[in-house]
C-alpha cells in the first residue's frame, strides 16, 4: 500500500497490513503493520495512543523521538522502539530512509520493558544482522511469499533481542557504578555449578572483587533479586527437577540442591510453592504439575 501522508514519498515508499491470527495474538509475537518509508524533512507524527509497539531503524536520515521520559535523537544506525500504546511524537529534520513495524503479543511488552529503560534510541555494535532480520520480515510481504506466523515471530524476537543485547550492554557501560553485566554472568553460572555448596554471600563477593556490601547491592541492581533469593530460587527448583524426573529421595535431593537437612528443602519448597516436596512429586507423576 501506498501512504497518503504528507511529506512521505510515495512512489518510493511502501507498507502492508497484517492481521494476526487469534493463535498468534495468544501465543506468538506478531507484525500489525510493516512499511518502508522515504520521509521528507519536516514530517511529524504525534500520537496520543496507536495499539502496538513500533521498531524501526533509520537507515538514512536523522529522527527526533518524544516520549514520556524526554526527547531523543536516532541517526543513520540506530534503532528505536517506542510504546505507542503512550503518547509519543517523531519527526525527521533532515530526508530520511527508515524501515519500521508495529508489532504485538507476548512478551512485547516485557521486550520494550528490558530494552528501553534507559532510551527507547538503541545502538548496535553491528546493527547489520537486526536490520537484515527486519528487511527479511518486509519483503515476505513486498514479495507475496508464503507467510508463517511462527517465522514471523521468531523474525521479530531477532531484532528485539538483538536490541536487548546492545540495550543492556550500553546500561552496564553507562553506569560508572555498576559492575560489568559479564561479572554477573559469571557468578550466575558459578552458583549453577556450586549449587550443592553452602554458596555465603562473601564467597560470591570474592569471585565479582567487590565488598561484600556493594556486592548484595548491585546484584540485586542487575539480576533483580538479592543473593540470598536467588540461591533459594535456584534450588528449590533444582529440587523440582530431580522430585519430578527421579526417583531419589530427600537426603540425596538435600545433598545435591545444597539444602541442610530434610526440614530445610521442605521449608523452603512449601514457602515457594504452598506445597510439600512429596506432594509436587505425586502431582507431576500424574500429569497435574508441568513445572
Amino acid at each position: 500500500m501506498k501512504p497518503a501522508e504528507r511529506n512521505i514519498i510515495d512512489e518510493d515508499s511502501d507498507f502492508f497490513i497484517y492481521t494476526p491470527s487469534m493463535m498468534a495474538r495468544h501465543a506468538l509475537l506478531y507484525p500489525l503493520r510493516v512499511g518502508h518509508f522515504h520521509y521528507q524533512a519536516g514530517y511529524r507524527q504525534s500520537r496520543r495512543s496507536f495499539d502496538s509497539f513500533l521498531v524501526m531503524t533509520i537507515i538514512r536520515g536523522t529522527a527526533t523521538i518524544t516520549v514520556s521520559s524526554g526527547t531523543f535523537t536516532a541517526r543513520s544506525g540506530q534503532f528505536v522502539l517506542i510504546d505507542c500504546y503512550a503518547p509519543h511524537a517523531y519527526s525527521f529534520p533532515t530526508d530520511s530512509e527508515v524501515l519500521w513495524l508495529h508489532f504485538d503479543g507476548v512478551n512485547a511488552r516485557g521486550y520494550f520493558d528490558l530494552i528501553t529503560q534507559h532510551s527507547p534510541v538503541i545502538t548496535l555494535r553491528d546493527a547489520t544482522y537486526a536490520a537484515t532480520r527486519l528487511n527479511r520480515l518486509y519483503r515476505i510481504f513486498e514479495q507475496s511469499q508464503p507467510i508463517t506466523e511462527p517465522t514471523l515471530a521468531k523474525l521479530i524476537t531477532d531484532v528485539l533481542t538483538a536490541c536487548a543485547i546492545a540495550a543492556s550492554t550500553a546500561s552496564s557501560d553507562d553506569r560508572d557504578d555498576a559492575p560489568q553485566s559479564a561479572v554477573f554472568e559469571d557468578v550466575l553460572a558459578y552458583i549453577t555449578a556450586h549449587l550443592s555448596e553452602p554458596l555465603p554471600v562473601q564467597e560470591l563477593a570474592a569471585q565479582a572483587f567487590m565488598s561484600e556490601y556493594h556486592f548484595i547491592r548491585a546484584f540485586k541492581k542487575n539480576v533483580g533479586y538479592t543473593p540470598h533469593a536467588y540461591i533459594m530460587d535456584a534450588r528449590v527448583n533444582a529440587a523440582k527437577y530431580m522430585l519430578a524426573n527421579s526417583d531419589a529421595s530427600l537426603q540425596r535431593i538435600c545433598a545435591d540442591c545444597g539444602f541442610s537437612a530434610p526440614s530445610a528443602l521442605c521449608a523452603a519448597f512449601k514457602r515457594s510453592t504452598g506445597i510439600t516436596p512429596m506432594q509436587f512429586r505425586q502431582q507431576s507423576k500424574h500429569g497435574e504439575n508441568n513445572n
